[in-house]
C-alpha cells in the first residue's frame, strides 16, 4: 500500500493535472474555437446556397473542431475521476474528511 505522503503526491499531481485541462477547455471555448464551432454548426443548419466544396470544408472545420473539443472533455473527465481516486484512497488512509483533505491541498 503507498504511503500517505505517497497518496498526497499522487493526489496534488492529479488536481494540477485535472486544473491544467479545465484551462485548456476554457481557452478552446473563449480563445475563439467555441465560437468557430457554433458558427459552423449554424452554417451548415442554415444556409443552403452554399457550394458543395464550401460545406465540405465546413464540415471538416466542424468534425476537427468538435473532436478537440471532445478530445479535452475526455481528458479532463479521466483526470477528475484520477483526482476523487486518490481523494478517496487519502480519506481510506488517514480518516480525514473531505473538509481536512481539502484543507491539506491549500
Amino acid at each position: 500500500m503507498a504511503s500517505v505522503e505517497d497518496i498526497k503526491q499522487a493526489l496534488k499531481k492529479a488536481e494540477s493535472e485535472y486544473d491544467r485541462c479545465v484551462e485548456k477547455l476554457e481557452k478552446f471555448m473563449e480563445g475563439g474555437k467555441g465560437d468557430r464551432l457554433e458558427e459552423l454548426k449554424k452554417n451548415l443548419r442554415e444556409k443552403e446556397d452554399v457550394d458543395e466544396k464550401q460545406r465540405k470544408k465546413w464540415i471538416e472545420e466542424k468534425e476537427e473542431l468538435e473532436e478537440e473539443a471532445n478530445d479535452l472533455k475526455v481528458e479532463k473527465k479521466e483526470w477528475k475521476e484520477e483526482l476523487l481516486k486518490w481523494a478517496e484512497k487519502l480519506r481510506t488512509a488517514t480518516d480525514d474528511t473531505d473538509e481536512d483533505i481539502l484543507m491539506s491541498m491549500l
